[in-house]
């Protein structure tokens, strides 16, 4: 099971270039990234075994403390080059080259983690693959388990076309993407069976913290 776009949203060529990208906050799609990091710590802050899907460069891994382990995952090795550097002064983290929708299908008998987290990754996957992703993150958690996104979304259908007025600079970019539907995964979150909790950072920024009861 790897996601469609995989190719497409390998950011091999622009990983040297990544971390300036996201810290100009000046652009609306990265404007809340500083914050939504720090939430994603808050959040994570009790977890041991975490998963990081999508984990680019490592900079939401940087934040995080008082962990026992953290398995990063990643489809771009050189974003996976950069983690390894970035990190190489906190123990007890493991590099994986791997698509993030496929990961947690193929070691599904490996239920270690308590947590797995997600930054500006999930908005590669399209809305099926996003609610693929939800159903085997539920199975693969144990009681108690939580999963962390912040990601690129739009309230409803509705704030996509307010956006796109507000920000006509940037149409092609939101129509390049699946950003998600904060209205509709929220729903299907819940249906998987989820307790789930959002978080405004931006415009387009969102934090959704899911736990299994």
């Amino acid at each position: 099971m790897k996601s469609q776009y995989l190719d497409k949203y390998n950011h091999n060529p622009i990983a040297s270039e990544y971390d300036k990208n996201v810290s100009n906050e000046d652009n609306p799609i990265r404007t809340g990234y500083g914050l939504l990091l720090g939430w994603v710590k808050e959040k994570a802050k009790n977890s041991k075994i975490i998963i990081d899907l999508g984990c680019g460069t490592g900079n939401t891994v940087k934040h995080l403390i008082n962990f026992e382990k953290i398995i990063c995952v990643d489809i771009s090795e050189n974003m996976l080059k950069i983690a390894e550097r970035k990190l190489k002064n906190k123990n007890n983290i493991i590099f994986i080259k791997s698509d993030l929708l496929s990961y947690i299908h193929d070691n599904k008998d490996n239920q270690e983690a308590d947590t797995i987290i997600s930054t500006y990754a999930i908005h590669h996957l399209t809305q099926k693959e996003k609610h693929n992703l939800f159903k085997q993150a539920f199975d693969f958690l144990q009681q108690g388990g939580k999963m962390i996104c912040g990601d690129l979304m739009f309230e409803n259908t509705d704030q996509e076309y307010e956006m796109k007025e507000k920000y006509p600079d940037l149409v092609k970019d939101f129509d390049d993407e699946y950003y998600w539907y904060l209205d509709e995964e929220v729903k299907k979150l819940e249906e998987i069976g989820f307790i789930v909790e959002t978080t405004r950072f931006s415009d387009l920024s969102w934090g959704i913290y899911s736990k299994k009861p």
